[in-house]
């Protein structure tokens, strides 16, 4: 499937229209009602605009935003303000809150999400503005659609965004004035016990699901207990186990021994910018399947579907320690036992999650009761020593511990946060006197910061294919760690913009001891220097070759994704 695209002779006026495009008056006067119309039209009425998620309570909004005031939906708004799961089926909405508004303006629409009964956030005067909500709203349900917003794209300058369930950091799935491409409602699940990738001869069949990037983990993980399988993925039941997940990386509890979502991926279906559909996996449109496994979202095409590989439903050992006090020297006890033992655990097969007062370790292995214990004996001293118990606990699948440990922790989302990221190397870990330097830079980067998080999500102990194209880090690293803070309702640009130069400033104990290394493109600093090494090290050359390939207009493009041209073009205006 493809529509009509003359790219020679598209080029040739690609530039000027751009230069028009500069001018924000020549843009309104481009892009016409007539124009939207046409579109809509188009898509057989799927172009809609929605509402930012808190307008209901504001009495007040600024010309071009839709919607009322309305106590009753304003009191649903209220109870459901940091409910991802329903936040997912909001167009507008975003879990990370700062992207309904646009910083650097001023422009806002939120409620305080601490407590979002508080009046003085949406009463007079008070005015609900977009943000960096798009302007217009496309429901894909096919391909057709995507090829009739690119070439709307193409006709009119109107920017692009991919948009899903609004979990990401850096602003990439929201722009003012832009089409938004809402791949939420493509639900589709099937479980394949034998399948072979398309075109590939010769091959094993393998166990696997086929799935849109509607379908959440929450979906996924029921899916995969009642089909008596393992879907390994994040903690956050409300993230699309597809799209940017993937396409990021996608690390999670299970990713030391079965990889990150990107190892699994074993095939894609996507529309990519020329308008054609392609099917890419290690037989077919190789390029594009190795830019699809951890190239970053939002800039080589628009995913229909996911192939991803299906694992045994096995029993998984699991120690918690949960309780502990939040002081300094309490938490450096906490973190040198996992600083020393990290090596020896990876090896071992154990993965999952820690911060300054809490720990969630699990073990898929087959290995026993007692072995489990004497490898995490470390752990189980140190909480002894804190007056705490460990405990220890074999679960029947990864799915059943999810439920009953890790969902009630991850399921509140819809809150405005800064973020920042490192990947920290094996050769950190392999001497007392390097691992107690980690240790410090480590204590040293999370000071004065709402959160830390210690990771043990990398793929250490995963035998790769070596067809994926983030970073080589990842597969050299014990540990992600993750430091961030959260705003308030009225932060103002400012205010923003000096957290994020203080979490900047606080990763740089890691980033000083950990040269080469990189970050997580997900979940990362916004403003990350050389993020192009970062995110992708050696690849990143190869990448943007890909990219030029497959979108040669450069009618996808997102705030450091491959390709990226900078922050001149005014999409990125709202950037604090």
């Amino acid at each position: 499937m493809q529509f009509p695209l003359d790219i020679a002779n598209i080029a040739s006026t690609w530039s000027q229209l751009m230069a028009l495009m500069l001018d924000s008056n020549v843009t309104s006067n481009l892009v016409s009602t007539a124009n939207w119309e046409a579109l809509n039209s188009s898509v057989n009425g799927k172009l809609f605009q929605y509402a930012p998620f808190a307008r209901t309570c504001f009495e007040d909004a600024a010309v071009g935003v839709v919607g009322t005031y309305d106590a009753n939906a304003c009191a649903l708004a209220q109870a459901k303000y940091t409910d991802g799961q329903y936040r997912d089926t909001i167009p507008s909405s975003f879990q990370g809150l700062q992207w309904e508004t646009c910083p650097s303006k001023g422009e806002t629409c939120l409620l305080d999400w601490m407590d979002p009964l508080n009046t003085a956030a949406f009463n007079p005067p008070q005015t609900c503005q977009q943000g960096s909500i798009p302007a217009y709203f496309l429901e894909i349900q096919d391909a057709t659609d995507v090829q009739n917003a690119f070439k709307f794209s193409i006709d009119t300058g109107v920017n692009l965004v991919i948009k899903n369930t609004g979990h990401e950091f850096q602003g990439r799935s929201a722009r003012p004035g832009s089409l938004a491409l809402w791949t939420k409602n493509l639900q589709k699940i099937q479980y394949e016990p034998a399948w072979t990738p398309t075109g590939c001869e010769n091959t094993e069949p393998r166990s696997v699901v086929r799935l849109g990037p509607g379908i959440t983990f929450g979906d996924l993980y029921a899916f995969g207990e009642a089909n008596n399988i393992t879907l390994p993925g994040g903690s956050t039941p409300s993230v699309s186990a597809t799209g940017g997940y993937v396409m990021g990386g996608g690390h999670g509890a299970l990713s030391n021994t079965a990889g990150l979502g990107a190892d699994r991926a074993l095939e894609f279906t996507i529309v990519v910018p020329t308008g054609d559909v392609l099917t890419a996996n290690a037989c077919q449109n190789q390029d594009l399947y190795f830019a699809l496994r951890g190239g970053g979202g939002g800039t080589f095409g628009v995913v229909m579907e996911t192939v991803t590989l299906a694992l045994p439903r096995t029993p998984i050992h699991v120690i918690t320690l949960d309780g502990l006090a939040s002081d300094v020297d309490t938490t450096r006890a906490f973190w040198k036992v996992i600083v020393d033992n990290s090596l020896e655990w990876a090896a071992e097969g154990w993965g999952g999650y820690a911060g300054a007062t809490s720990l969630q370790y699990i073990n898929p292995l087959p290995i026993t009761e007692e072995e489990a214990r004497i490898s995490m004996q470390p752990m189980i001293d140190f909480a002894k020593q804190q007056n705490l118990s460990v405990v220890q606990k074999q679960y029947d699948s990864f799915v059943v511990f999810y439920q009953q440990v890790l969902k009630p922790l991850y399921a509140i989302s819809g809150f405005p946060l800064s973020t920042v990221s490192r990947l920290l190397p094996a050769k950190n870990f392999e001497t007392s006197d390097s691992r107690e330097e980690l240790l410090e830079a480590l204590l040293n980067a999370s000071a004065n910061h709402t959160l830390t998080y210690v990771f043990a999500t990398t793929p250490y102990a995963y035998k790769a294919d070596n067809l994926t194209s983030f970073t080589s880090a990842w597969r050299d690293s014990l540990l992600l760690i993750e430091v961030l803070d959260t705003l308030e309702y009225n932060t103002t640009v400012s205010e923003q913009r000096e957290m994020i130069d203080k979490l900047s400033t606080s990763i740089d104990y890691l980033k000083n001891i950990t040269p080469g290394s990189g970050a997580y493109f997900s979940e990362s600093d916004l403003y990350e220097p050389d993020f192009e090494n970062s995110f992708w090290g050696a690849n990143y050359e190869r990448l943007a070759e890909i990219k030029l390939k497959y979108d040669p207009l450069h009618i996808l493009e997102c705030w450091h994704c491959v390709g990226w041209k900078g922050r001149s073009d005014e999409a990125y205006d709202c950037y604090p």
